[in-house]
């Protein structure tokens, strides 16, 4: 039985809630872009959204994704450039580059019409993000709101489905192989998109929340991600998620470097003297593998993961074209033979060795290059002194790109742009890049919330001359 209600459901949350506390058109374009990335990682045939109406990409859903995609171009080029913002030279070639070899890649891969479609649909997302995203987010009213939406999303998606599951009421739950999916298709998906949105939820329960019931709220919506991840059993998904919590604390509590230094010496302390703890943490870690006779640590399981027999068996085939590639979106297609999953065999699982086996040592060359960039912002403002609102601000972005760049390590999401998990990555460096190229500002200190409205206002924020 299908539950073609829980879809309904949650669009009629959804929409309302973006159209009357979004407060701008260009966050609710952005809004209705994430909407349909949601739509897309959800259980589509369970909620009742044949095959055929998402996969081809004149696919109704497929098309009302270009659409969305397009009206946020349109808003991305209506927005005006803040007057004092600073310009990375190096960085924009390097974006610029990389997304003409993506374009020139797509000539001599397998399928020009494919790869030219992907090349172009990530040179609009990348236009979006350089431009719309990191125009916007130079304001901290608006990533204020920006915030206010991804916290929303956790409630409306992650919630009302694990509670239910948690009462005995499966209606609308997806379980794959005894792991739990809530609302998603898988439990991979699930497990990373409950740690990209933790940041969000973090920041509200410390900066928005102001009192006892709201903070209340706020630790049960971290103790319903927790718990919908020890249930999904994802290890990506668990791994991200406590990535995402640690570089949160570590960015806010940056200043003081004791209080650092005591955690994580307890920490460590308790991973070398608890046998429990550890032997827990290394069956987590070796899921599925503790009971074969060739796994006997986590180096002999990391020769037998299927991941390692895909990389190593595409490795070779992609060092023979290193200078070239096999264009843009094409090299996942030497996956299949390495690997009896069909399901597992659809990608790489490693962002980094996908775009090498693209657009060749260039291709990976700029990459890092522009990943390079990001880091030193993101240090920059790790070092940088200000108040405590900026500080978590600078947290949540600087979070969710340090996780999800040792995720994509595993996964094939970042150059996707149906896929929900690459814009969550992809405005993170948004972010990291609005919040450097700020001048100083002043934040007052007696601000009586972060924009939420429950009897809460936006914080007073002037530029400095």
């Amino acid at each position: 039985m299908n539950a073609p209600l829980v879809l309904i459901i949650f669009l009629l949350i959804f929409l309302p809630l973006l159209h009357y506390r979004a407060g701008d058109s260009f966050l609710r374009a952005y809004g209705l872009f994430f909407l349909i990335l949601v739509v897309f990682a959800s259980n589509k045939e369970y909620y009742g959204i044949p095959t055929s109406f998402s996969e081809d990409i004149f696919s109704p859903l497929s098309l009302i994704r270009w659409g969305l995609l397009c009206y946020l171009i349109w808003h991305t080029l209506n927005l005006q450039r803040p007057a004092t913002f600073r310009i990375d030279v190096l960085l924009g070639t390097a974006v610029a580059l990389l997304l003409i070899d993506m374009m020139v890649s797509s000539i001599y891969a397998e399928s020009f019409s494919y790869s030219f479609m992907r090349a172009l649909s990530f040179a609009l997302l990348a236009a979006v993000i350089s431009r719309g995203l990191a125009f916007y987010l130079f304001s901290s009213v608006n990533c204020l709101r920006f915030f206010r939406i991804k916290y929303y999303t956790a409630w409306i998606v992650l919630a009302p489905l694990l509670i239910m599951f948690l009462s005995g009421i499966d209606y609308g739950v997806t379980i794959i192989m005894e792991q739990y999916a809530g609302f998603f298709g898988n439990q991979n998906m699930f497990g990373t998109f409950s740690a990209m949105i933790t940041p969000y939820v973090l920041f509200h329960w410390r900066m928005v929340a102001q009192k006892k019931w709201e903070k209340g709220l706020d630790l049960l919506l971290i103790m319903i991600i927790l718990a919908g991840l020890y249930l999904s059993k994802s290890r990506n998904g668990m791994i991200t998620c406590l990535i995402t919590i640690a570089v949160y604390f570590f960015v806010i509590n940056f200043q003081s470097r004791l209080k650092l230094l005591i955690i994580g010496g307890c920490l460590v302390i308790a991973l070398v003297i608890s046998p429990a703890l550890n032997t827990d943490l290394l069956l987590f870690i070796r899921k599925g593998m503790s009971s074969s006779p060739y796994v006997t640590n986590l180096s002999s399981q990391l020769v037998e993961e299927r991941r390692y027999e895909i990389w190593s068996g595409v490795w070779p085939i992609f060092w023979r074209q290193k200078l070239s590639g096999y264009g843009f979106a094409s090299s996942h297609l030497f996956v299949f033979p390495f690997t009896k999953d069909g399901e597992a065999g659809r990608t790489v699982h490693n962002s980094y060795l996908e775009i090498f086996g693209d657009l060749g040592l260039p291709g990976l060359v700029l990459l890092l290059i522009v990943l390079f960039r990001i880091n030193l912002k993101a240090i920059a403002l790790i070092f940088q002194p200000g108040e405590s609102l900026e500080r978590h601000i600078n947290a949540v972005f600087i979070a969710l790109f340090v996780a999800g760049s040792i995720n994509a390590f595993f996964e094939s999401w970042m150059f996707s742009v149906g896929n929900l998990i690459s814009l969550f990555y992809w405005g993170s460096v948004a972010g990291i890049v609005a919040r450097w190229a700020r001048q100083p500002v002043r934040v007052s200190e007696t601000y009586a919330g972060c924009g939420m409205e429950s009897g809460l206002r936006y914080p007073e924020v002037r530029h400095q001359n």
